[in-house]
């Protein structure tokens, strides 16, 4: 009887000592398979939405406050006596130019001089033998007439070596006719030059007149239109912020960056705005009929914007449009969304995934 006893007893420890094994194996099985985490949606919010859009900008001379000068005889630079961004007065010498255009001119002078004093003396001569009936009254207005016509061609060379500012028979002196900076020199020492008002060989330019040029995208253009109170924010330590309004919108955009030039007239005329800085142009808009979503539920795919949608248990991508991106609450505003739409929070995981 003990060894039936026995073989039972073994039996059941046997039995006893499987079911815990299996039970053990079922434990790790478990354990090394986790439940996948579940995707958290967001539904977009729809409305009109108010944004700032900020663009960079230059300061630029105002087209009214430049001045060009043009060389008016042909010649050769001799000297220039001044350097880009002198601030220079009326009279101020620019460049000097060698031309034997003066020397011709100076001779024409001495000659309509020569003519003036020859003909005043016998208007002079005519006037007496009238009076004495000598000549006839026709006679005497005809000298006069040979008076005036002398007179007004010895004016007309003196009026034009005063122009060019002949310093020398064979040099004149180019004169500055406002006050202002030198912005651009547009020829060399050496170079020859000739009467060409296509070519200005120095550009100055009227510090009080500036415009503020703004490069603006084409999905921000919205944001600007003529009459239009901007902001203009100088990156400074201050951040210094002046009124302007916009003056013109170019008609031309380049193809190639998709932007559009905008000019914006300053309210003041501060001395803290320089020609040729850099600044920003701020505008406020109120943007209609979009739909408000993160920017972190937004994918870059294959040269798209997409969302992905929940239908279900599943999700499906949707391309969208980007209305405006520039939002500092890290959401950007979107239309191709429908009202009630669900859409992944954060689709970089189901990407992966």
């Amino acid at each position: 009887m003990r060894f039936p006893l026995f073989s039972l007893v073994c039996i059941v420890t046997l039995l006893l000592t499987a079911g815990c094994n299996n039970q053990h194996s079922n434990d790790i099985s478990t354990a090394e398979t986790p439940k996948k985490s579940e995707i958290k949606t967001v539904v977009p919010e729809f409305g009109t939405y108010s944004i700032q859009v900020s663009m960079a900008a230059s300061v630029q001379p105002a087209p009214d406050g430049i001045i060009s000068i043009s060389a008016p005889v042909s010649g050769v630079i001799s000297n220039i006596d001044v350097h880009i961004g002198d601030k220079i007065t009326p009279a101020s010498p620019l460049i000097t130019i060698r031309s034997s255009d003066i020397s011709d001119t100076q001779s024409s002078q001495l000659a309509a001089e020569a003519a003036f004093t020859q003909t005043k003396h016998a208007y002079e001569m005519n006037k007496e033998l009238f009076n004495l009936g000598a000549i006839t009254e026709n006679d005497l207005l005809l000298s006069h007439s040979n008076f005036q016509q002398a007179e007004a061609t010895m004016k007309g060379y003196s009026q034009k070596l005063a122009y060019f500012g002949a310093s020398s028979n064979q040099t004149l002196a180019l004169h500055a006719s406002i006050s202002g900076v030198v912005y651009e020199i547009g020829t060399h020492l050496g170079e020859h030059v000739t009467n060409d008002t296509t070519q200005p060989l120095i550009k100055i330019v009227d510090i009080h007149k500036k415009i503020v040029v703004a490069t603006v995208y084409e999905k921000d253009i919205s944001a600007f239109n003529v009459g239009k109170e901007v902001n203009i924010d100088l990156d400074n330590e201050q951040h210094l912020n002046i009124k302007g309004k916009v003056m013109y919108i170019s008609d031309v955009q380049d193809s190639e960056n998709k932007t559009t030039k905008v000019y914006i007239q300053p309210a003041i005329d501060s001395s803290e705005l320089r020609i040729n800085m850099f600044v920003n142009v701020i505008s406020s808009v109120d943007i209609k009929d979009v739909f408000r979503i993160p920017n972190k539920s937004i994918i870059y795919k294959n040269g798209k914007f997409i969302v992905l949608v929940k239908e279900g248990d599943k999700f499906s991508p949707l391309n969208i449009n980007i209305v405006s991106d520039h939002s500092t609450d890290n959401f950007s505003l979107v239309r191709g969304l429908k009202t009630n739409t669900q859409i992944a929070l954060e689709p970089i995981a189901l990407e992966r995934d």
